[in-house]
């Protein structure tokens, strides 16, 4: 059963967040993290991603923090409480959308069967182990991790009343979303809110590396309770909002040279409108469209779970990577923008490959089937922004 606890957040004094705010850690480029640094001396990159190397990164953060909270930059609530977050934008396919969410913090529970918590991608070592000694250095969860859940908006009139409240702080984004939170201090609002996510099960749709990596500190600092026992995690109806899930498309480098890899796709893989996947790979010299059945998956992986199977990125990983490139493959990047895995190819690596999106249901189906997509198998859009509210873990 997933347990969303109130807490007592460290918030900027200042109510006017534009230029203090950025990303979530993995998806900040060096050219942002450079354009962050000139936007605003306290802007959160400074803990979120630190310049610098080595542990002098982490330690830096650590003692921006600090100083921060001595001088007035950063102020503690004085209570536990919980906080509504609400981002209204216009979506890629040029609609209106909102999603309201509540931020507490959620009970650190192992993945499992009976678990109230569950992940649906797989994860990697590195961003793990930056984490983690961020995490040593800076006891602080500085952005909140993201989960989404079936609630049948149960949540909606609560959400919808506080549009005639005060916000507690409100700004408008470079992309013209407007973020705004509300802060619940009333001791029976907090027990609705807590009470409305406990059926649960809260699946994880950004954040899986802080996740486990809040659960490796838990493991570190031993049994005695603490506030190493949660995460702050930013909680989203997925009956209800307007989730925007984009493809996370793909760039890589391998050993073969690109008029190879369009002769094997084009005899094992070939466009097929009948098929169950298709792709675009994206060539220097021109896109090759492919596709695979579900057949072809199965023949893999066997009778794995529907939802897990029926997935495009699971399909590309599983069976047509495998099969187009045996040798294997010695980098992969990720992006949402096309145009930007097209520079890559045309900057010399083999090939990219532009997906389809997930559907924000899907999600929840196939972490509730056991299995776990693919690292950065969905983006989810617009981002929950680092730096509307920080939990201390001191």
């Amino acid at each position: 059963m997933p347990l969303l606890d109130a807490f007592a957040g460290i918030r900027y004094s200042s109510g006017d967040l534009k230029d203090v705010v950025c990303p979530p850690y993995d998806i900040i480029s060096p050219e942002q993290q450079d354009a962050l640094y000139e936007r605003d001396p306290h802007n959160a990159v400074r803990l979120e991603l630190a310049r610098g190397a080595g542990v002098e990164r982490y330690e830096s953060a650590a003692a921006t923090f600090q100083e921060w909270l001595g001088g007035d930059v950063l102020v503690a609530d004085d209570q536990p409480c919980l906080y509504v977050y609400r981002q209204d934008f216009v979506s890629p396919d040029g609609s209106r959308r909102h999603v309201a969410g509540v931020i507490g913090a959620l009970r650190l529970e192992p993945f499992g069967d009976k678990s109230g918590v569950l992940p649906h991608e797989r994860t990697m070592e590195g961003p793990k182990k930056d984490r983690l000694a961020l995490l040593r250095a800076c006891p602080v969860n500085v952005s909140p991790i993201y989960a989404i859940y079936r609630g049948g908006g149960e949540l909606v009139p609560f959400f919808d009343s506080l549009q005639n409240r005060p916000t507690d702080a409100r700004f408008a984004d470079d992309d013209e979303t407007l973020h705004r939170v509300w802060v619940i201090r009333a001791p029976a609002e907090i027990e609705m809110l807590r009470a409305a996510h406990e059926r649960g099960p809260l699946v994880i749709a950004d954040g899986h590396h802080r996740y486990e990596t809040a659960l490796a500190y838990k493991e570190e600092r031993g049994p005695a309770p603490g506030p190493h026992d949660s995460i702050m995690c930013f909680c989203v109806d997925a009956d209800s909002e307007g989730l925007v899930v984009l493809p996370y498309n793909r760039a890589l480098r391998a050993s073969v040279a690109s008029p190879d890899l369009a002769a094997r796709l084009e005899e094992r893989f070939p466009a097929n409108p009948s098929n169950d996947h298709p792709f675009t790979f994206v060539l220097p010299d021109r896109d090759v469209a492919a596709s695979a059945s579900d057949e072809d998956v199965v023949a893999v992986v066997g009778e794995r779970a529907t939802a897990w199977r029926d997935l495009d990125v699971v399909a590309l990983h599983e069976a047509v990577l495998p099969t187009v490139l045996p040798e294997g493959i010695e980098e992969l990047t990720f992006s949402k923008d096309p145009a930007h895995i097209r520079s890559l190819v045309a900057d010399g690596w083999t090939a990219g490959v532009l997906l389809e999106a997930v559907s924000a249901p899907a999600i929840v189906d196939v972490a509730r089937s056991g299995e776990r997509m693919p690292q950065k198998a969905s983006y989810f859009w617009p981002k929950a922004a680092t730096g509307m509210v920080f939990r201390s873990l001191s």
